[in-house]
């Protein structure tokens, strides 16, 4: 019936608001909000490669003010090291139970946001080992389920970096692995002529979210986004085995 058809629909429509919200504000975030509620509905081989999509659309208003405010080798080198991440994810997204994967990392990522919550942050200069870990393991997560985001959040956080380049770098990261990514879903053939019509149904409200949560940054404090990113991902901790 037509309007049980719309349930889903307007349900997905509220979900990619409000991720474009947290996604405009913090950075990252957004996945864990778009893939279950996406996955759930249209099923994960749908669903992850829809909210790559509308993920990737977002970074494009957001790149601009983000631009200057990047370590561009820093980056560089995660990046490098995620597309090495990204294929495995993916090929147990097509193949395997990924499920008791999903438990470690939820353990692994609770431990490391108790970690931060404790007050400990590494005031030295970032390894390069640090950096290609952080790298491999977010590339892995986003061909898994759509979430780059834990690994990278964790690597900046722990560090002294500002609000504004840790947001910054987050939008630059995400918007370039979002797009290797998609890369390695259409090679397994699953950007499909139903993700691409989808995406197009809810890019522009998760645009809008995101632009509210952008304005909404500038008038937090440090502080306040630090608390707000910990926040994040504890939740991701805990819901990521249900994803």
């Amino acid at each position: 019936m037509p309007e049980l058809l719309l349930v889903p629909v307007l349900i997905c429509l509220a979900t990619a608001v409000l991720a474009g919200v947290v996604r405009g504000f913090a950075g990252f975030g957004s996945a864990m909000i778009l893939t279950p509620v996406f996955s759930a509905f249209y099923g994960p081989t749908v669903g992850v490669p829809v909210c790559l999509l509308i993920e990737f659309c977002i970074s494009l208003p957001l790149l601009r003010r983000a631009w200057p405010l990047v370590d561009w080798r820093q980056i560089a080198t995660l990046l490098v090291a995620a597309a090495v991440g990204v294929p495995i994810g993916v090929w147990l997204l097509a193949w395997a139970d990924p499920a008791p994967l999903r438990w470690a990392i939820s353990g692994i990522v609770l431990g490391a946001v108790l970690l931060l919550a404790s007050g400990w942050r590494y005031t030295g200069k970032p390894v390069l080992a640090g950096t290609l870990s952080a790298g491999v393991a977010s590339g892995f997560l986003n061909g898994l389920a759509g979430m780059a985001g834990p690994p990278v959040a964790f690597y900046y956080l722990a560090g002294a970096g500002a609000a504004a380049a840790i947001r910054a770098s987050f939008i630059v990261y995400f918007a370039a692995v979002d797009l290797v990514a998609l890369a390695g879903l259409s090679v397994r053939g699953l950007m499909t002529l139903q993700a691409l019509l989808l995406a197009a149904i809810f890019v522009l409200p998760y645009i809008g979210g995101g632009l509210v949560g952008e304005r909404l940054f500038k008038l937090a404090s440090e502080s306040f986004f630090r608390r707000l990113a910990l926040v994040i991902l504890i939740i991701v901790a805990v819901a990521s085995p249900f994803l």
